[in-house]
């Protein structure tokens, strides 16, 4: 009796195993066809599905398998959609602007124009999403985002009008293009909320942001060097969601936001390591653009 309950168990155990891998089974079987943009994307998309299967997050990997197969049967994928996975409340908006940022460029044709660049933002901001819900991971979470700023960064650049050289000759006679300017938020020691007074430094930013036509903001969060490397990455990006979100409510657009988190890279006044230290505890925001 004991070796057949055995039995069983096992056999009710390769199953569940078999089904939860079925999705990408049946996706593997598959060939990536379409335009370079759908394969690249059926590519990336079974890559994804192995992580998360590798991962025992089957659920996941069958999401990412299903992308996969639509796109290599020349179906339309888009990049999910962040308000119906279960986002905390302060990362949602980051993660609408990001895609909203994503589908401007895609809109404007750049699966066409640039498919590897493409695919690799939408991937990554796929990836980003899904790491985010679960919020288990802050690397996994963080290297996602960056590969999606990368990306973005990328095709922004390449999609960018080309200035033809008498319109440049022109342009010599106009009065000089606003430089890139930062501004500075502190915090206390290991505290995400913005110290009194930084309200003034951020109305600052978004008013110095409307003399710009397209303007690029980008919000670096930073720490001084007690903790532990990954604790003090994760600190940082909260830092910097939280000047995000306050530079919202003045009128930054979210998709134009870019953020980051240094952690205790690039110390503003170099310490050794376990020293507190205000002026490393920061976020700076820099305004760029035309």
């Amino acid at each position: 009796m004991k070796n057949t309950v055995t039995f069983a168990i096992l056999g009710v155990a390769s199953l569940a195993l078999a089904a939860c891998g079925g999705q990408l089974e049946k996706a593997e079987r598959l060939s990536p066809t379409g335009t370079t943009f759908q394969q690249e994307l059926y590519t990336g998309y079974i890559e994804l599905a192995k992580s998360e299967y590798n991962e025992g997050d089957y659920i996941d990997s069958d999401r990412f398998a299903k992308k996969a197969m639509a796109a290599t049967r020349g179906e339309q994928v888009e990049p999910y959609h962040p308000e119906e996975w279960h986002l905390s409340a302060d990362r949602e908006p980051v993660l609408m602007g990001a895609r909203e940022r994503l589908m401007t460029a895609l809109d404007a044709g750049a699966a066409d124009k640039f498919p590897n660049e493409a695919a690799r933002a939408q991937l990554s901001f796929d990836c980003w999403v899904q790491e985010q819900e679960e919020d288990r991971q802050p690397k996994d979470i963080a290297a996602c985002r960056d590969a999606f700023i990368m990306a973005m960064d990328g095709i922004d650049k390449m999609m960018a009008p080309k200035v033809e050289e008498k319109v440049v000759v022109i342009e010599k006679a106009q009065p000089a293009m606003m430089a890139p300017k930062s501004f500075e938020v502190n915090f206390a020691f290991d505290s995400s909320t913005p110290l009194p007074g930084s309200k003034d430094e951020i109305t600052a930013a978004a008013k110095y942001m409307k003399d710009f036509k397209d303007p690029k903001i980008t919000i670096a969060g930073y720490t001084d060097t007690v903790g532990t490397v990954e604790y003090n990455d994760k600190l940082g990006e909260r830092r910097a969601e939280a000047v995000a979100f306050m530079g919202m409510d003045m009128g930054m657009e979210p998709k134009r936001i870019i953020m980051r988190s240094y952690g205790e890279k690039d110390l503003k006044v170099q310490t050794p390591e376990g020293t507190r230290n205000a002026a490393n505890r920061r976020v700076v925001v820099t305004i760029e653009g035309k």
